[in-house]
């Protein structure tokens, strides 16, 4: 397969997935290009060519992709277009994701070719894989593009790729969102930047103190993005949610790999 261009594709509210993405789609020869799908507001419809391929990343939103980005991800459309899929989450387990993030992905015409599940600080108890993806990581991530980009001068254009095999089970399990309501504290300054950057417009475009809680999906990018630091989750609800994480994202889990 004669790649022409590798464009890394993600929702990344807090950072993780973009850089795992652009780490492994690095490795791959062909011009790069960035796609960013986490900012709210319309889009176009993105088409790609049978001699492009798409890195597309997505963190885990309770062993599923999260609604916003699946929804984003029907403006992409491939032409028998080489796909690498990745997830990113917060050491515990990445469930349905990476099969759901594939069947997705087929039905606007993409290709799979390889896929990964990548441990990644979580996005709301950072004390957990804190730093992720670490040093460690990111040698396994850039050996994973080299091999991804050797296994694209394998495959030639006329060739049937095979199905790619990742974990996951079907029906996919159910998600109802995180429980968990983000406030403003008296820090803010009504700046705004929570309502530009906020995923899923939840936060009032006339007063960042009121969220929808409805449609706040807990991301925490406004958290990340605050210059005041002035939005958080309760202290004592943050404290219950981490010593529920405790166990099960005690033990590091390391990044897993799958390739036609």
């Amino acid at each position: 397969m004669n790649i022409k261009q590798v464009t890394s594709i993600y929702f990344s509210p807090t950072g993780n997935t973009k850089t795992a993405a652009e780490l492994i789609a690095g490795q791959i020869a062909g011009q790069q290009a960035q796609l960013d799908l986490t900012d709210p507001g319309r889009r176009p419809d993105y088409h790609f060519l049978e001699n492009e391929a798409v890195l597309v990343g997505v963190p885990v939103y309770g062993g599923r992709v999260p609604a916003a980005a699946a929804e984003r991800l029907k403006k992409l459309h491939g032409r028998k277009t080489a796909a690498i899929l990745m997830v990113t989450y917060g050491n515990r387990a990445y469930e349905d994701a990476l099969l759901e993030l594939k069947l997705i992905l087929q039905r606007q015409g993409f290709r799979p070719v390889a896929a990964a599940a990548v441990p990644a600080e979580h996005n709301i108890v950072r004390s957990i894989a804190q730093g992720r993806p670490d040093k460690a990581d990111r040698k396994k991530l850039k050996q994973f593009g080299r091999e991804v980009g050797r296994r694209f001068w394998e495959l030639e254009s006329n060739y049937r790729i095979g199905d790619l095999k990742v974990p996951g089970n079907r029906p996919f399990r159910k998600f109802h969102g995180v429980p968990l309501k983000i406030k403003a504290g008296p820090s803010c300054k009504g700046c705004g930047q929570c309502i530009r950057k906020c995923p899923v417009q939840a936060i009032s475009r006339t007063d960042p103190k009121v969220t929808d809680s409805d449609r706040c999906i807990a991301c925490m990018r406004c958290v990340r993005q605050c210059p005041s630091e002035a939005r958080r989750i309760n202290a004592v609800v943050l404290l219950a949610v981490k010593q529920k994480l405790k166990k099960v994202c005690a033990e590091r889990k390391e990044a897993e790999f799958f390739m036609v």
